[in-house]
C-alpha cells in the first residue's frame, strides 16, 4: 500500500501548462484517475484535450514516410533475365506503355498475355526483396484483419495476413507499393512490429471484399471535422462517454485514427482530414 502511495505521489501531469503540474500532492489527495495518451499521463480532461490537439496537429503536418532511395533493376529486365518474357514481348509492352503514357510495364506484359498476375507479383517481390504471401491458400487474414479499421485497409489497399501475438509481429500484404506511413501508424496504435509483404492484386481485392461484408468492431467514422481541436474534442467526448482512460492516436495520408481503450474493449474513431475516402463514409490497380 505504501508503494502505491509513493507511485501516485510521484505521478505528474505531462501537459507543460498544467496548473497542477508542480503540485504532485494533488494526485494523492484527489482520487483523480487521469488519462493516458501514447504512454503519457494527464491529470484532467482539460490537459488531456490540449495534449490530444497537439498530437493530432503534428500528425496532420507530418509528411508521408518513404523508403530509402535504392537502385533496383527494372521490372521488365528482371522478367527477361528470369525467362518470364522474351525480347519481343518486352519491347511490345514497353512500346504500348510509351504510346499510352500510362500504366506500368508489368500491367502491359499482362495485357499482351506474356505473363500472369502471379508472375508479376513474384518478380516484384524479388525486385524489392520482400516476401510474397500466398493469400489464395491462406485464410489467416480473417483472424487478424479486425485489428485495423476496415476503411484504413481499403484506402491503403492492404490486408493484415498473419499475426503472432507472442512476439507482437503483424505481417501486412500490399499490392505493389508499401505504404510505410500506414505501417508506422499500425505500430503506434497496436503496439506491435509490422512486416510488409506482397500479395497478388486480385487476391487482395477479394480479401477486402470479404472483409467488407463481415461484422466489424465499433468504428466511428467522422468526415465533417478537419481541425485538430475539433477532433480532440470529439475524441474526448467519446472517452468520457465510455469511461475510458487510455487513447492511442496515429494516422497517415491525412487520416487520423484514434483507438479508445476501456475496460470493455476498444472503439476506433476515424477522421478524414485531407483526402477523399472511398464510399464507406459507407466503398473502395497496378501490376
Amino acid at each position: 500500500m505504501a508503494i502505491m502511495n509513493v507511485e501516485r505521489l510521484a505521478k505528474q501531469c505531462e501537459y507543460p501548462a498544467c496548473s497542477h503540474r508542480r503540485r504532485v500532492w494533488r494526485v494523492w489527495l484527489d482520487p483523480v484517475r487521469g488519462y493516458t495518451l501514447g504512454g503519457h499521463w494527464y491529470c484532467s480532461p482539460e490537459c488531456f484535450e490540449q495534449a490530444l490537439t497537439a498530437e493530432v496537429g503534428q500528425l496532420l503536418e507530418a509528411k508521408p514516410q518513404a523508403p530509402a532511395v535504392t537502385h533496383r533493376a527494372p521490372l521488365g529486365l528482371l522478367m527477361l533475365s528470369r525467362g518470364f518474357v522474351d525480347n519481343e514481348q518486352l519491347k511490345k509492352a514497353l512500346k504500348a506503355q510509351k504510346d499510352s503514357g500510362t500504366g506500368r510495364v508489368g500491367e502491359w506484359l499482362r495485357h499482351i498475355g506474356a505473363v500472369t498476375e502471379e508472375q508479376v507479383t513474384q518478380v516484384l517481390g524479388w525486385q524489392w526483396s520482400i516476401p510474397v504471401f500466398p493469400l489464395k491458400e491462406s485464410r489467416r487474414f480473417l483472424e487478424c484483419a479486425h485489428l485495423v479499421p476496415f476503411p484504413l485497409l481499403e484506402v491503403a489497399e492492404m490486408v493484415p495476413v498473419h499475426h503472432i501475438p507472442n512476439s507482437h509481429h503483424l505481417y501486412v500484404a500490399f499490392i505493389d507499393r508499401i505504404n510505410y506511413s500506414a505501417l508506422y501508424a499500425m505500430e503506434k496504435v497496436l503496439e506491435c512490429h509490422t512486416e510488409p509483404c506482397l500479395a497478388v492484386q486480385s487476391q487482395i481485392i477479394l480479401a477486402l471484399n470479404e472483409l467488407r461484408e463481415r461484422h466489424r468492431a465499433q468504428e466511428i467514422l467522422v468526415d465533417n471535422i478537419s481541425e485538430p481541436a475539433e477532433m480532440a474534442g470529439s475524441i474526448l467526448a467519446q472517452v468520457l462517454r465510455l469511461g475510458a482512460m487510455d487513447v492511442r492516436v496515429s494516422g497517415f495520408d491525412g487520416l487520423i485514427w484514434a483507438r479508445i481503450v476501456s475496460s470493455s474493449g476498444y472503439d476506433d474513431m476515424l477522421f478524414q482530414a485531407q483526402r477523399n475516402l472511398p464510399e464507406f463514409f459507407g466503398a473502395a490497380d497496378s501490376g
